[in-house]
């Protein structure tokens, strides 16, 4: 029986969410924005490779949430162990952006692209779908904090096979910290790691001011 779809837009009015997908983005050399919102910026560079290896390493079909700059996706599609790559992107023209980086790759069937909200995506794709799950999304609305991966553990648990990993845009420091573990694990994960990557944002990231930030390292193991 097909699961019911729910669209959670209660962290986003429904007119947050009309102004956000038909604000057009500014893409610069440097960064992504959208409503000034500082999308994502150059800088992230080595966090993104950072993130994509931790994905990729078990092969097989890797799902991203969120595509930005292509960064990360740039750096999954270099991986000869994944068989498929699906991205899931809510804006237009930040999906109209992939369409153009990644036309081989979207020709071949090697990468596959969903537009909408990954509430509204990611209920309608079966359990256990894929090896390697990248969750790094960001907010439509001003006042709802950067960092909104917590909703998102349980379904990423859902939808990894068994051995699986997953990872995503943290927002610590230098390691997890207890309330992380606490919903990893109220999630389902008991393997929980990270690795320390350093980063260099400028003075004008207005969303990381630190050297250093962690890239979760989170398995799931067949019972």
């Amino acid at each position: 029986m097909q699961k019911k779809i729910k669209t959670d837009l209660k962290k986003y009015s429904e007119d947050s969410y009309k102004s956000w997908i038909n604000t057009q983005p500014v893409f610069t050399k440097k960064s992504l924005l959208i409503k000034n919102y500082q999308v994502m910026q150059r800088w992230e560079d080595s966090y993104m490779k950072s993130l994509a290896a931790i994905v990729t390493s078990c092969g097989g079909d890797v799902l991203e949430i969120g595509f930005g700059l292509g960064i990360s996706a740039g750096y999954i599609e270099k991986s000869k162990k994944i068989h498929s790559h699906t991205i899931i992107e809510c804006h237009p023209a930040v999906l109209a952006s992939a369409k153009r980086m990644f036309k081989y790759e979207l020709k071949s069937g090697r990468m596959k692209l969903h537009e909408g909200l990954w509430e509204e995506i990611t209920p309608r794709l079966p359990n256990e779908s894929f090896n390697g799950i990248l969750f790094d999304s960001c907010p439509l609305d001003s006042g709802v904090e950067f960092f909104q991966f917590f909703p998102f553990f349980k379904e990423a648990y859902r939808l990894l096979k068994d051995d699986g990993i997953f990872t995503y845009f943290s927002d610590e420091v230098r390691g997890i910290s207890k309330k992380h573990r606490e919903k990893l694990t109220q999630a389902g994960f008991q393997n929980i790691n990270f690795k320390i990557c350093k980063v260099h944002p400028p003075k004008s990231c207005e969303y990381w001011k630190y050297d250093t930030i962690i890239s979760p390292i989170v398995k799931k193991y067949s019972q």
